[in-house]
């Protein structure tokens, strides 16, 4: 598991016309060749930073501006490869991103004993429901309910090989019983989803506010924040190696 890292500046404006996550995911797939088109993908990415702010929608970026991608891999050769294609820097929409800083680093869950934290989406996030009965389609939640977000890095910290199926069973059977949702909020003043422009013209909404979460029992929130290391790194919900689901934590008391 790794994490790269990258800022630069972009050598001329360009005008972006959908979620920046597709930007990122084309990215990764431009330096590293030969990775799986379809399928589960081995990486997800962050929606690209401009000037310190996530590019949901359409944006126009002025020649200058900072750019940042984040990119998490599930094996680490995977990741050096990358970091190394980065150091020259890269391109979108024919314009050259100069490398400024590149961070390449394992990553080391978090075991704290923090009762409480902060999860801040960053980008859309949406939750499959569990398929119990037959559907023609996938259905999701958009809220940010403690069970989703930690049956999501559940799965992810299985396929890791960080938890085994037993202990994350028994995880989330404490997480479903200890941990509640004491504050939320938007950064719309009508609603906590935000709807955002695909590819082909097609749209997707998810959650994109904050919410405060809190451990009412303690007896295993050294798991909770290994959890919540492997959410910060790699997302949350459906869509993570396009961008959605970026998520950021920060404990409190």
């Amino acid at each position: 598991m790794s994490v790269v890292a990258f800022k630069g500046f972009l050598e001329r404006g360009v005008a972006v016309n959908f979620f920046s996550g597709y930007l990122a995911h084309a990215v990764v797939h431009r330096l590293l060749p030969g990775l799986p088109e379809r399928g589960p993908k081995p990486f997800t990415v962050q929606p690209l930073f401009f000037n310190g702010r996530p590019a949901l929608g359409r944006t126009a970026v002025e020649a200058g501006s900072q750019v940042e991608l984040r990119a998490a891999f599930f094996d680490e050769e995977l990741g050096e490869r990358f970091a190394e294609a980065l150091k020259n820097g890269f391109e979108i929409f024919g314009a050259y991103v100069l490398p400024v800083e590149l961070e390449y680093k394992r990553l080391q869950p978090a075991a704290l004993q923090a009762p409480a934290f902060r999860a801040e989406f960053i980008s859309p996030a949406r939750f499959e429901t569990p398929p119990y009965v037959k559907r023609p389609a996938p259905v999701f939640d958009l809220t940010p309910r403690p069970l989703n977000l930690f049956r999501s890095a559940v799965k992810t910290a299985v396929r890791l090989g960080l938890a085994d199926v037993k202990r994350a069973l028994r995880f989330l059977r404490w997480a479903y019983a200890s941990v509640g949702i004491v504050d939320f909020g938007c950064r719309r003043m009508r609603s906590c989803t935000t709807a955002v422009q695909l590819t082909g013209g097609r749209r997707l909404r998810g959650f994109a506010g904050w919410a405060v979460y809190r451990a009412f029992e303690t007896s295993m929130v050294e798991d909770m924040w290994r959890m919540l290391s492997i959410a910060e790194a790699f997302g949350v919900g459906s869509g993570r190696p396009l961008g959605f689901g970026a998520v950021r934590i920060a404990p409190l008391q």
